[in-house]
């Protein structure tokens, strides 16, 4: 996790809210299914939901079936998140109006490349040139906005780097919480095959001009 002293949002994923009740990544989604847990509380990046650590905790008084959550867990998080924060002042932050926070997608909408081409960022943070993620929740990397434009600034400073511009609108959009880009929306199964197909069917057409 990036900065000293933690990070200013204890969040969690699908995979971490469930395992903050024992379960697997699935129940989450069964949660979403069965409407008992919405995407009102949650931030949404790159198509996939994020809840604060609190919203997750206070979700098991919500069912009907009351759930008891693993306060082991929930420390841990929090211990990973935010080292030296109590569990009590972490659970009463809330991820809506929090800072802006962005993914691969909206990383790339913010340079104007193509939404598919993820392994641009995703090579630069493994060769250390682009930040390093703030947050890594259900396999997915996060950064708080400025963080991630250094990692912009640093690409553009590395020798024979591909040039990536800040767009304005979006960057504003973004801090505006306004945006409507790539990722703002949530995926659905269907949805992410679809993309999946796009991203395929471009690679070959480029192999095609090669």
């Amino acid at each position: 996790m990036a900065g000293t002293g933690g990070l200013p949002l204890v969040l969690v994923g699908a995979q971490e809210f469930a395992a903050v009740y024992d379960g697997p990544a699935r129940n989450t989604a069964q949660w979403i299914q069965r409407g008992v847990l919405g995407y009102e509380e949650a931030v949404i990046v790159s198509g996939r939901a994020y809840w604060s650590l609190g919203t997750a905790v206070a979700f098991g008084e919500t069912t009907e079936r009351k759930k008891t959550p693993n306060m082991d867990v929930v420390e841990q998080l929090v211990a990973e998140q935010a080292p030296g924060r109590s569990v009590e002042a972490a659970l009463q932050l809330r991820a809506v109006g929090s800072l802006p926070i962005v993914g691969v997608q909206e990383i790339l909408a913010l340079t104007g490349e193509d939404p598919t081409k993820a392994k641009l960022i995703t090579d630069a943070v493994n060769k250390g040139v682009f930040t390093a993620p703030d947050w890594r929740l259900s396999g997915s990397p996060l950064w708080l906005l400025p963080n991630a434009l250094v990692g912009l600034d640093r690409m553009r400073e590395r020798p024979k780097s591909r040039p990536l511009v800040v767009i304005p609108e979006v960057q504003k959009a973004l801090e505006e919480r306004t945006y409507d880009g790539p990722g703002s929306q949530i995926l659905t199964g269907q949805g992410r095959t679809k993309e999946r197909r796009e991203e395929l069917r471009k690679q070959a057409a480029e192999g095609a001009e090669g």
